[in-house]
């Protein structure tokens, strides 16, 4: 089967993923993870996306964007990763894939399935059970979603702000406090479809994704895990 064919929406929100090559810990050492956010906040800046969160791990990555002009998201990703291999090769003096093949694309529908998708990324580390909570990993869009900078800024607030209709940077903040709270008072577990699913949203939405996207055959599945029974669905080959 040849590649799936990458459809973008200009203004739509996509969680994307990427694996280091063969599953192998390649940003285990910080000065790598440093690299890939300092290259991330130059994207953002050079090809004018917005990211609405983010995580570095040791072994893959997270992103949460949109982009007014969607085909920037795709090229701002090439310069990220492609820097990040140059220059771990460079700093290994080796050569060598960085990256697990392509990285994966999800959209995901704005509103109560942009917040799961955003706090599924905040909660990764604590996932893996490297962390107990966010802020202790220095690698992610959390600090920045409680503390923005006004320099090096990489999220963008104010898209994030409009996407979910909340009104303003107060109510964000008391937000974002209270539902944290509330996802780390339960047991966090990994679900695949945010990383294999073409789309992410309720039923009708999925439907209208798949007609948008020129997709004829598809299923649309519900989660059975009655927690999370509010995604909907995930719309899959």
């Amino acid at each position: 089967m040849g590649r799936r064919k990458r459809c973008w929406v200009d203004a739509a929100s996509y969680h994307i993923t990427h694996r280091c090559h063969g599953k192998n810990f390649l940003f285990r050492f910080e000065k790598y993870r440093n690299y890939y956010v300092q290259k991330l906040y130059e994207a953002q800046c050079k090809y004018n996306i917005d990211i609405f969160n983010y995580v570095v791990t040791s072994n893959h990555i997270h992103l949460l964007v949109s982009a007014r002009k969607s085909e920037n998201i795709s090229r701002a990703l090439q310069f990220v990763h492609g820097s990040m291999a140059l220059f771990h090769n460079r700093e290994r003096h080796g050569e060598g894939a960085f990256w697990t093949d392509r990285f994966h694309s999800t959209r995901i529908q704005d509103g109560e399935h942009l917040v799961h998708c955003l706090f599924y990324i905040d909660l990764n580390m604590v996932r893996a059970k490297v962390v107990t909570h966010p802020s202790k990993w220095k690698h992610c869009g959390h600090h920045e979603l409680m503390h923005p900078n006004n320099r090096y800024r990489i999220i963008n607030r104010q898209r994030l702000l409009e996407k979910l209709a909340i009104p303003d940077m107060k109510s964000f903040e008391r937000w974002y406090i209270r539902v944290l709270s509330e996802k780390l008072s339960t047991k966090s577990y990994r679900q695949q479809f945010w990383s294999k699913a073409i789309a992410v949203g309720d039923d009708e939405w999925l439907k209208a994704t798949a007609i948008k996207m020129g997709i004829k055959r598809y299923k649309i599945f519900e989660h059975e895990n009655s927690k999370i029974n509010f995604l909907g669905g995930a719309l899959l080959f």
